[in-house]
């Protein structure tokens, strides 16, 4: 279950809280890995680390690049001394500007399928990361974008006007999943997380601010370093009463999710699959030419 895995997570790394409070007298160590679609660095002198978004144009979300996000993740996570994530991205324009719809357009169904696996795990290791995870939003963060943003334990954005965030699949006439909504659901309310599903609604940081949708809001140019500092915070929580405050209100839609994949995954094949959406998916393509 999440739960025993993340209490085995947790005990891996428990004894390295006292090393974070003490971080000026420690040894640091740091290294960087570099792929195709993400970034990584490790400094376990204060046990954090980040995680850039690395595939331009605007960092869609393809069936390789989720996959490579989870496997990032996961090596990150393997390591004991790291305590804390900062997700951010290579353009400080666009964070992520969600799902790649060539996936979904005119889609093979065997690759389909393993795209919305590779989706839903994404959701589960980052909801469910054993480390702090902080979203240091820079640029546009719409739909799977979104997503990822509230997978986060917490949320800086800019104070770009111009920068919008939200979950607005319905304007290419797909619905959020039932996870996905529930995540939004106990984030922003009930009502506020209706009006966004169903209008699709993208909202400026004043907006993300006021309904909770983000935690806190910067000048673009100090997004990144006030999440690393952020992450610091975090870091020095004991990991231990963090992960099992974490649980509390995220286990029960994990576990949902991973009772019912395999049907999450058939709606959603269904769904694309319909002419009507196919045609949506079409028009939106071609507007993009």
């Amino acid at each position: 279950s999440i739960e025993t895995t993340m209490a085995a997570r947790v005990l891996q790394s428990t004894a390295t809280t006292a090393r974070i409070h003490t971080k000026l007298a420690c040894r640091t160590f740091s290294s960087t890995s570099n792929n195709d679609f993400v970034l990584t660095t490790l400094d376990e002198g204060i046990g954090m680390a980040t995680l850039q978004l690395n595939r331009p144009p605007v960092n869609s979300l393809s069936l390789e690049m989720l996959q490579t996000i989870s496997s990032s993740l996961k090596s990150i996570e393997s390591n004991p001394e790291i305590q804390s994530l900062v997700v951010s991205s290579c353009n400080p324009k666009v964070f992520s500007a969600g799902l790649d719809i060539t996936e979904l357009h005119a889609p093979n169904i065997n690759r389909l399928r393993k795209f919305w696996h590779a989706f839903q795990q994404v959701y589960l290791d980052l909801y469910a990361s054993r480390l702090a995870c902080i979203a240091a939003i820079e640029g546009h963060a719409p739909a799977a974008g979104c997503m990822l943003a509230l997978c986060c334990d917490y949320r800086i954005m800019t104070d770009n006007s111009r920068v919008k965030i939200g979950l607005n699949e319905t304007e290419l006439g797909i619905a959020a999943p039932p996870w996905l909504g529930k995540m939004l659901v106990d984030t922003i309310g009930t009502r506020q997380a209706e009006l966004s599903l169903g209008l699709g609604l993208l909202y400026s940081w004043k907006q993300a601010l006021k309904m909770g949708l983000v935690d806190e809001v910067v000048s673009t140019e100090d997004v990144v370093e006030r999440a690393k500092d952020e992450a610091v915070k975090w870091a020095g929580i004991p990991p231990q009463a963090r992960v099992a405050s974490k649980l509390l209100t995220r286990r029960a839609p994990m576990d949902q999710l991973l009772a019912t994949r395999q049907q999450d995954t058939d709606d959603f094949v269904s769904f694309v699959t319909l002419e009507s959406t196919q045609q949506t998916l079409a028009a939106y393509l071609e507007r993009l030419k």
